[in-house]
């Protein structure tokens, strides 16, 4: 909406994928870390999938009742999941991003 200036199911699409990155960074868009040509999709995207890890928040990494090794397999794996969504609902242009129903 605010790129082109129309509600579209697109722009929901974009907003969803976003508050994804949000959740699971703990960064927000309009943190000091990103300006105008750095953002926090292209945080996310620049350590996807190898770094995931890197920009995970830290406490979503740590509780768990499973060893650290298979606890950092396994959310590793759920991350690189979780964050594929959030960067796939927020492609530019709107074209290229997923349906709703997806």
């Amino acid at each position: 909406f605010g790129m082109a200036g129309k509600v579209s199911t697109k722009a929901n699409v974009y907003s969803y994928g976003i508050l994804l990155l949000e959740v699971f960074t703990g960064r927000k868009p309009t943190d000091e870390k990103f300006d105008g040509n750095f953002t926090l999709r292209q945080w996310v995207a620049e350590t996807f999938p190898v770094a995931i890890s890197d920009v995970i928040e830290s406490h979503l990494l740590n509780e768990s009742n499973i060893t650290p090794t298979e606890r950092l397999a396994a959310m590793n794996d759920l991350m690189v999941m979780i964050m594929e969504i959030g960067l796939s609902c927020s492609r530019v242009p709107p074209s290229e991003r997923m349906d709703m129903k997806e």
